[in-house]
């Protein structure tokens, strides 16, 4: 697969969001309280179940450090950043987002700190920088969710354009790109491709598709009957159908937006050596199974993926292609022709 060009890419630090942030303040612990003991704050866009248990399994393995995290959509994670920096400086010691294209500006930036984990020495050159400013974290992928008790497997949407069958007119959904890196990474991809760009959004909006404020709430709304199929991110949909909810999910036939989440340590923190065992973990064997077990995909190659996953070679063959760099430059475009049609 042809990745290196997403992790190149130079974007704005900011991505504007007009509501309000929703987010999760890691609990079990206070930090400043625990004597003699190091801390570690990561700021992230992955479920709080996710980083939750990523924090349990680095603490059992590290019991001298307490990890704290933050996690929100993409798009109020670089809000709080941006906030934070012209405040005077970023309370996080790594950063995990789901949009690839913010990390180079971050390099240009001066924010990340220079790493090359030896635990990374068997993870593929093309998800990690050449510079090893960062590191692929998980692989992300979106798809079809499909509510079983409205829609037999036939019934279905199998390609991009299932989604404009009359049937589905105003029970169809997705997350809003404003808050989602992953939606937006997506959205990006469907309006540069040649058979779909703006026609298609409108296409969409007049088969009544509504927008979601979070990648986890359009799921759950299938699961609820509220919507028949929405677009869905792979692992959110494998949680939830585990846990007994009448849905499933299906990967696209061909343009399966597939989207590297990177790693990186945040170049002043103030706890260098914990962030560095933190990001080892994440990238480690031990990590990536507790990513697997939370449904996700990892990027360490060694690892045994569930039944029916497809794997990052078979999505390479079916992916969505992105220009990234085309992304960053009309980033603010795209957000607005978005709006001008949804909202």
């Amino acid at each position: 697969m042809k990745r290196k060009n997403v992790l190149r890419l130079v974007t704005a630090l900011v991505l504007v969001v007009a509501l309000s942030a929703t987010f999760t303040a890691c609990g079990g612990g206070d930090s400043s309280s625990a004597e003699g003991r190091q801390s570690v704050m990561l700021y992230g866009s992955l479920k709080d179940s996710q980083l939750a248990a990523i924090r349990e399994g680095f603490m059992a393995k590290h019991p001298n450090i307490v990890m704290d995290y933050y996690t929100a959509g993409t798009g109020n994670v670089m809000t709080k950043l941006a906030t934070e920096q012209q405040a005077g400086g970023i309370a996080a010691d790594l950063i995990w987002v789901g949009d690839p294209t913010h990390y180079e500006q971050f390099k240009q930036q001066g924010l990340l700190l220079q790493y090359d984990s030896p635990v990374a020495a068997n993870v593929p050159d093309e998800f990690k920088d050449p510079d090893r400013y960062y590191i692929s974290g998980r692989l992300i992928m979106l798809g079809f969710v499909y509510n079983t008790n409205m829609l037999t497997y036939d019934e279905a949407p199998k390609t991009w354009d299932d989604l404009l069958n009359p049937k589905l007119n105003d029970y169809i959904a997705m997350t809003d790109p404003t808050t989602s890196g992953t939606t937006m990474f997506t959205v990006a991809g469907l309006v540069q491709h040649p058979n779909y760009g703006w026609d298609y959004f409108q296409a969409l909006k007049d088969n009544n598709m509504r927008l979601e404020r979070g990648s986890t709430g359009v799921v759950n709304s299938v699961a609820a009957g509220e919507y028949m199929v929405s677009v869905g991110v792979d692992y959110i949909a494998r949680e939830i159908q585990a846990q007994g909810a009448p849905i499933s999910f299906i990967y696209p036939a061909d343009n399966i937006p597939l989207i590297e989440s990177p790693i990186a340590i945040i170049r002043n923190t103030s706890n260098p050596e914990a962030a560095k065992l933190l990001y080892d973990y994440i990238i480690s064997e031990e990590g990536q199974q507790v990513l697997v077990d939370e449904y996700t995909m990892p990027i360490n190659p060694n690892m045994v993926l569930g039944d029916g996953w497809l794997s990052p070679e078979d999505a390479g063959r079916r992916m969505l292609p992105v220009d990234a760099e085309l992304l960053v430059a009309e980033r603010d475009n795209i957000v607005s022709r978005f709006d001008n049609i949804f909202k």
